[in-house]
């Protein structure tokens, strides 16, 4: 089956998020898949890894751009908030809903790295025409990955204070430090990350390796393993158990919490990796069989 590719944008917060609206070919409508990236990755990376190969079988695909990252709107630039990135999920699905081509009522939201933090999030209370999610390789507990590359979370709330007057003068350009980096300062200290990083931020014009210090109170207090007793739309965990950016112990504790149908697929490979052929594929493989348990029609 062949697809289309749409660029698109849809409004969020009074502002308009961008993005790439994947449609097979033939008579819809079709089950939908709502994806976006980890901390500052930009809509077409995972849209190159997944996007089509799903739509090639049948399913639209939206990947989008949280606001003030790629080509959204927003500011200030390179800031990271978990709950506007919740926010821009919802937009997101609500956008997919208006669809004529997808079917409101069987969408499923995909997640990776800090992204499959939100999926868990949005499993708590899901959004009308929810029925699944997908969190790979999850950050569910940013402040235990945080410890896992800096020792302790001291340094970045040092850091957070040591900008906070520009941060209250608004002055957010004056104050970014890397995403990856392995040398001081930087949010994640991991050689996978950084080489990840580096590459992503080369291929993509719209990628930048940097986050605004104003966000690091905001990352270090999102957690949302603690609240996964709540979850009530099936989930599938993927875990990389050579993980040497999340810890892959709170990933399988968080997913044994879960109540409701859930499946937990571990792999032999690094966080990384998972984007990375040959194993791209059959994670693809694995997400697609997914979906078709839970977007069947009713």
């Amino acid at each position: 089956m062949g697809y289309k590719v749409e660029k698109v944008k849809f409004p969020c917060g009074g502002e308009y998020c961008s993005g790439l609206l994947y449609l097979p070919s033939g008579d819809g409508p079709f089950p939908g898949v709502v994806m976006a990236g980890g901390l500052g990755i930009v809509k077409e990376i995972h849209a190159d890894d997944y996007a089509g190969y799903w739509a090639s079988r049948g399913v639209a695909v939206l990947s989008f751009d949280y606001r003030r990252l790629g080509e959204s709107e927003g500011e200030p630039r390179l800031a990271i908030y978990p709950e506007d990135q919740l926010a821009d999920y919802r937009c997101a699905i609500r956008y997919m809903r208006g669809r004529e081509e997808v079917d409101g009522d069987r969408i499923c939201l995909w997640g990776t790295s800090f992204s499959g933090a939100h999926v868990l999030s949005l499993l708590l209370f899901p959004p009308r025409g929810v029925r699944c999610g997908v969190a790979q390789v999850p950050i569910v507990y940013m402040h235990k990955t945080l410890e896992m590359h800096h020792g302790s979370i001291s340094p970045l709330l040092w850091l957070a204070e040591e900008a906070r007057e520009e941060c209250c003068r608004g002055e957010y350009g004056k104050a970014v430090i890397p995403i990856a980096s392995q040398n001081p300062p930087g949010l994640i200290t991991s050689g996978e990350a950084v080489e990840y990083y580096m590459e992503q931020a080369s291929r993509y014009k719209t990628m930048e390796n940097k986050v605004t210090i104003d966000s690091l109170d905001r990352i270090i207090g999102y957690n949302p393993g603690y609240q996964a007793e709540l979850v009530s739309k099936p989930i599938l965990f993927i875990v990389a158990e050579r993980d040497k950016t999340v810890p892959t112990g709170d990933v399988i504790e968080v997913a044994s919490k879960v109540k409701v149908d859930k499946r937990l697929v571990r792999y032999m490979a690094g966080h990384y990796d998972v984007y990375k052929d040959p194993l791209k594929i059959d994670v693809a493989k694995l997400e697609l069989e997914w979906y078709k348990i839970h977007l069947e029609e009713s």
